[in-house]
């Protein structure tokens, strides 16, 4: 199985709190089949990623409704993340790509480790797909992976500015936090040591770690040539 595959991500820093006013419902249906196109996607001759997926497929692979997938694909229209490149109406064929080939603007979306062998996304097989938190979970999900660079596993943020880029509250980010480790999206978080006692005392700098298949899964080099200054988002 692959390690990763890309995701289009120059959207995640500028559009994610466009699903905050939405049905929570639909607006987590549209994620997690956003996701599932990303992962899912084969590239053809032309260099477009395109995935062939039923509604009963999509349902399957995400774990909503079919009434959710439709709702989920009509919300992913209307924002323009998604193209429908089907020539009949019967078999449909999707894209993520729909400015053409993604040359740039694209981030690292964890495949081993979180897609099962039965072409399952195991993390979505216990959500509710209704819940507030569990929208967060999925918006800071997308965040971390477009934060990170390509020379370290984790992403080094702060909890304010989290909450600031997703338009959502400490509790909020907290609980999706927890929640992201639960489902195992998030392999952990651990506090920046305090280094300028006692100016940082209440310092809310944090190292998040996505879950992989393997260590240093989504870093370009096993062993960087050099080490890059570690920097703090934001984006």
């Amino acid at each position: 199985m692959l390690y990763w595959k890309k995701m289009p991500s120059l959207w995640i820093g500028h559009r994610l709190t466009e699903f905050n006013g939405l049905e929570t419902s639909q607006a987590i249906a549209a994620i997690k089949i956003y996701i599932a196109f990303c992962l899912f996607g084969k590239e053809r001759d032309d260099k477009i990623r395109v995935v062939e997926l039923t509604f009963t497929e999509i349902s399957e692979i995400t774990s909503i409704s079919r009434a959710l997938v439709n709702k989920g694909l009509k919300l992913l229209y209307a924002k323009g993340l998604i193209k429908n490149l089907s020539l009949t109406k019967r078999k449909k064929i999707y894209t993520v790509d729909v400015d053409g080939n993604v040359e740039d603007g694209w981030c690292k979306l964890p495949m081993a480790g979180v897609v099962s062998e039965g072409r399952m996304i195991t993390a979505f097989q216990s959500m509710h797909n209704r819940y507030h938190f569990e929208l967060v979970a999925l918006q800071l999900y997308l965040y971390l992976l477009y934060a990170r660079d390509n020379f370290q596993e984790y992403v080094l943020a702060r909890k304010q500015t989290l909450c600031n880029k997703l338009a959502c509250r400490h509790a909020d980010l907290n609980k999706a936090i927890t929640y992201l480790i639960h489902i195992g999206l998030l392999k952990g978080i651990k506090q920046k040591a305090v280094e300028s006692y006692p100016l940082e005392l209440f310092h809310d700098s944090f190292y998040f770690y996505v879950k992989t298949g393997a260590p240093n899964a989504l870093t370009y080099k096993k062993q960087p040539l050099v080490t890059p200054p570690e920097k703090e988002i934001p984006f």
